[in-house]
């Protein structure tokens, strides 16, 4: 499946529920690697024993007999202050965990292909923020891996769909709908160019939501006729999990299912048809399709210019998605990739487009990945990845804080509005609040609030020992530079003495440096099936 001697180039899809990898074969297309089980998607679910870890489908089917000490759905915390579980005296944050969901997928791939994994390309949601982007990245860290970098998940699915219609000219409406997130995106492919228009979404609306649903149909129910609650059953509760995304994902097919529900002794079976799961989700529904006019309207578009819809997550399988699709944008859903892996494959191209690209003097290994790939895939297929060109757009506002002229009171000022493409690099002026003032502290903010409450900070750059005896209103040069990887670098200049500060934003939350190396040994050493 392989070459023995060159790494492979791989995209991993780090999802919610289920988790992907895949590699740039000797033709140069991008190909899933099955794990252990022989199964090409991996539960995202972790099982915590004493001596070992376990990951993928033998940790879910143990939910119901251990739920203590199971994780799923990890991705919803990734990048959360103070989310930590304990397990055999060892604390693991959402990175850790979502490393060891890393390390059995690359350790799967390795010993499947007989080949060795190289750099990696890991996708996230649209709408993750510059938090969650940098505690992936961290988690590909902590996992040993060499994380060249970040791509939005609609972003590979348009690379999976598109790279064989690079001559051609269309928009592409994505609707990702996964396990824990949601995104909608419009891309414009012309020629070799990949052009994000518009992205909007929500980091907590999927899979999990319609399961709830489900969960709390039939507990009312089982409450009614017993007076007991299984949702406060830890073992009940999740067993009942383990049945609704069974009975949602039967209801793709079928009109109706028996969900048994079992309790203290206590059983109930109810029947579900899919009219009824259709009813009690439908609120859920129109949220997805509420972010369909609102990207349309951002991009500047009307439905007559979108040629092509494409259906990610498993989730887009429900015929309720499809229909409801079909209705807004008059537009039959493209059925020609697979929504559970084509994100995973779009990695594994926007890696292969990254090394061919890369410059042997500023990203060596990157390089050198570069020239295997030259030496083994097909010269018309190198030339096409070397001249992909893709530009995305910022899915959240980055902001500084300052003082509103008239009212006196703090105002985020926008820098860079959502949407923005990207790289991009932004000066504005800012007056400083008052005379004699020896020092300018620069808070950064992230999101579309217009106070600093309702935004999330995510990093300062001060300016220090200015000369006294400016006036108040003096200028301080603000520039942001947002890089195609999702980094921000701000730097602010005083106009009359020159001096300047500049800082790249790391999180103020999450892991350290020192953590994450620790974090990382831990991992290295651990013990995965």
């Amino acid at each position: 499946m392989a070459d023995q001697k060159a790494p492979m180039t791989c995209g991993i899809d780090l999802g919610t529920t289920n988790s992907a990898i895949a590699f740039i074969d000797e033709h140069g297309k991008a190909q899933v690697i099955q794990n252990t089980d022989n199964e090409r998607i991996t539960p995202s679910v972790v099982l915590f024993e004493e001596k070992e870890v376990i990951v993928g489908k033998i940790a879910k089917n143990s939910a119901v007999a251990a739920p203590d000490r199971v994780v799923q759905f990890v991705k919803r915390h990734i990048g959360e202050e103070g989310w930590v579980k304990t397990y055999f005296g060892t604390e693991y944050t959402p990175e850790t965990i979502s490393a060891l969901i890393l390390k059995r997928i690359v350790q799967d791939a390795e010993k499947v292909s007989g080949g060795k994994v190289g750099s990696v390309v890991i996708t996230v949601p649209a709408y993750f923020n510059e938090v969650e982007r940098k505690a992936t990245q961290d988690a590909g860290t902590i996992a040993g891996l060499n994380v060249v970098s970040i791509l939005n998940e609609p972003t590979a699915a348009a690379l999976a769909y598109g790279l064989d219609r690079l001559g051609e000219k269309k928009r592409v409406l994505v609707y990702d709908l996964g396990g824990g997130t949601f995104d909608v995106t419009i891309i414009e492919i012309d020629g070799t160019k990949i052009d994000v228009l518009a992205t909007d979404g929500e980091r907590r609306l999927g899979g999990i939501d319609w399961d709830d649903e489900i969960i709390n149909m039939v507990s009312e129910k089982f409450q009614a006729e017993h007076g007991i609650d299984p949702r406060n059953d830890l073992e009940a509760c999740q067993d009942l999990r383990n049945k609704a995304e069974d009975a949602k994902i039967s209801l793709s097919k079928l009109d109706k299912v028996r969900i048994l529900c079992q309790c203290q002794g206590k059983t109930t079976k109810i029947e579900l048809t899919r009219d009824e799961f259709e009813k009690i989700t439908k609120g859920l529904l129109d949220q997805t399709e509420t972010y369909l006019g609102v990207v349309l309207q951002k991009a500047k578009l009307a439905w007559k210019d979108i040629g092509t819809v494409l259906l990610v997550g498993g989730m887009t399988r429900m015929p309720a998605v499809q229909g409801m699709i079909q209705r807004v944008t008059g537009l039959k859903p493209e059925t020609g990739i697979n929504p559970d892996e084509c994100v995973a494959m779009g990695a594994a191209y926007y890696n292969a487009v990254l090394a061919l690209q890369a410059k042997p003097s500023e990203e060596p290994e990157l390089a050198l990945q570069g020239d295997a790939l030259k030496e083994s895939i097909d010269e018309e297929v190198m030339i096409l990845l070397q001249g992909v060109e893709v530009t995305n757009v910022n899915s959240h506002s980055l902001g500084i804080v300052g003082i509103h002229k008239k009212t006196g009171k703090l105002v985020a000022y926008k820098m860079i509005p959502k949407n923005t493409p990207i790289p991009a690099d932004i000066t504005k002026p800012f007056g400083t609040e008052k005379e004699n003032q020896v020092s300018v502290q620069i808070k950064i903010v992230e999101g579309e609030g217009e106070t600093p409450e309702d935004c999330t900070e995510i990093g300062m750059c001060e300016i220090k020992d200015l000369p006294k005896g400016h006036p108040a209103g003096s200028i301080i040069d603000v520039t942001y530079s947002y890089s195609v990887d999702g980094r921000l670098q701000v730097t602010g200049k005083d106009r009359i003495s020159g001096k300047e500060a500049r800082v790249e934003i790391v999180r103020a939350s999450g892991m350290d440096d020192k953590e994450i190396k620790e974090a990382k040994k831990d991992v290295v050493e651990m013990e995965v099936g």
